[in-house]
């Protein structure tokens, strides 16, 4: 097989592309807790009590809830808008209500979520059921959902509270 050389050159600039799409994408994944402080503040036995609490200074009836956490100026939360949409959607077929919390104006709880766009799910019994990311990956899209089965009704099955610290993908560190 004959290439000319147009074929030749756009062949180069095709793989030249690809490369860097590739490059760029893994330097974007960012760790969702990069100084681990949501992993070790979940390991307290008290940890769902206390992040309720503090939920509960936003939205009093915490009941078949989901927080969405967000905050000024994060390039994820656009990213993966298209995610947060199909989850608020989600949430609504559930009969969930969805509470948008911008933690720009909420310190006390900023510190307790590491990265964002962020979520919380709690159950019909009041109880923390997930606190993570929305997804993992770099685009943040439904395809790598974490959050969706926690929304999904799973009468009768207490587990505990999931809580995805480990996680990389587009994320906006808050810091501490």
């Amino acid at each position: 097989m004959k290439f000319d050389r147009a074929t030749i050159i756009f062949l180069f600039w095709a793989v030249s592309l690809l490369l860097a799409v590739l490059y760029v994408s893994s330097s974007k994944l960012k760790p969702f807790d990069p100084n681990n402080q949501l992993h070790q503040a979940a390991l307290e036995t008290r940890f769902d009590k206390l992040l309720l609490t503090q939920l509960q200074t936003v939205e009093a009836n915490l009941v078949n809830t989901v927080f969405h956490f967000r905050t000024d100026n994060c390039f994820c939360q656009t990213v993966a808008q298209g995610h947060i949409d199909s989850v608020e959607k989600l949430a609504e077929r559930q009969t969930f209500r969805n509470i948008q919390i911008n933690l720009s104006a909420n310190p006390k709880l900023k510190r307790s979520i590491p990265s964002v766009p962020a979520v919380a799910v709690v159950d019909e019994e009041g109880r923390l059921s997930y606190l993570g990311p929305y997804s993992s990956g770099i685009f943040c899209t439904q395809g790598n959902g974490l959050v969706e089965p926690f929304i999904k009704k799973m009468q009768g099955q207490n587990l505990g509270a999931t809580v995805i610290s480990q996680s990389q993908g587009c994320y906006c560190a808050l810091g501490t």
